[in-house]
């Protein structure tokens, strides 16, 4: 399930880098793409943690919701240094940047919600 949400979630992304590609031009793809990016790497990190989580039923409660707030941390860490380096060190566009990570996120959460 969790890897069909993401293959939903890539094709989603490409598709505003093409509409943004068509409508704005080439120059703001690379942003768009690069915001998608950190949207697939936040539900990269998501599934590793749920795959690592499935292998060790058998924790107690304290364990687990130590790993849902260890979890929760690297994915907020994680996407605030991806886009601080998209904003300043490779200076992309903002606009565009968050136009594919929000596309990419609400992808995600659609697609994890159509399958339940």
């Amino acid at each position: 399930m969790f890897s069909r949400a993401a293959a939903i979630q890539g094709v989603c992304v490409a598709a505003a880098a093409l509409a943004v590609a068509v409508s704005v031009g080439a120059g703001a793809v690379v942003a768009v793409l690069y915001g998608g990016a950190v949207a697939l790497a936040n539900s990269g990190l998501l599934l590793w943690r749920h795959g690592r989580g499935a292998q060790d039923r058998l924790g107690d409660a304290g364990r687990h919701l130590k790993q849902f707030y260890r979890s929760s941390l690297e994915r907020f860490v994680v996407v605030g240094v991806c886009l601080a380096v998209g904003f300043g060190v490779l200076g992309l566009a903002a606009l565009p940047m968050l136009l594919g990570f929000v596309v990419g996120q609400l992808a995600w959460i659609a697609a994890a919600w159509s399958f339940r």
